[in-house]
């Protein structure tokens, strides 16, 4: 993947293979930010099998990539599309990490954002992002699958 100095916004997996397993005409959109590509491959295998479309930003790069619409703007398209969100820039980069709070801000209602972020910052993190639910990671298969069905109604997130 190519990656300028632009701005980000644009769904970076929108031509990966979808399946249509159980014939819903309408499926919920996930948003996945994170900046791994094979990670965001896998997250979006495990949503394709719940009837999730998945929606992939890599988020902003160190100060040299691309920016954040949503950081630097107060908008972004996919946040928009979304149904919810999975966050998992980490905060190894300041861009990145101004990222997660600006999704808390922005996402309202019965959208639900999913933050990752390892024990030490858990706590603090609970308490800068009150609208976003902040989980000790890493990323597995199982809080993928928790979220899909906390945002379905189904169950509770880990």
């Amino acid at each position: 993947m190519c990656r300028s100095k632009g701005m980000l916004g644009r769904d970076e997996a929108s031509n990966w293979p979808r399946s249509h397993s159980s014939g819903a005409s309408v499926r919920r959109r996930a948003l996945f930010e994170g900046h791994d590509g094979a990670e965001a491959v896998a997250v979006s295998r495990v949503l394709d099998t719940l009837d999730v479309d998945t929606m992939w930003c890599p988020g902003p790069g160190d100060g040299h990539g691309p920016r954040c619409p949503l950081v630097e703007q107060g908008h972004c398209d996919l946040l928009d599309k979304a149904d919810f969100v999975i966050n998992n820039l980490g905060e190894a980069h300041s861009f990145r990490a101004a990222v997660a709070p600006a999704v808390d801000d922005a996402v309202h209602g019965d959208r639900h954002v999913l933050v990752l972020t390892g024990w030490q910052r858990a706590e603090s993190l609970r308490a800068a992002l009150p609208g976003s639910k902040v989980v000790e990671g890493p990323l597995t298969t199982q809080i993928v699958q928790d979220v899909a069905q906390l945002t379905a109604g189904v169950a509770d997130v880990v």
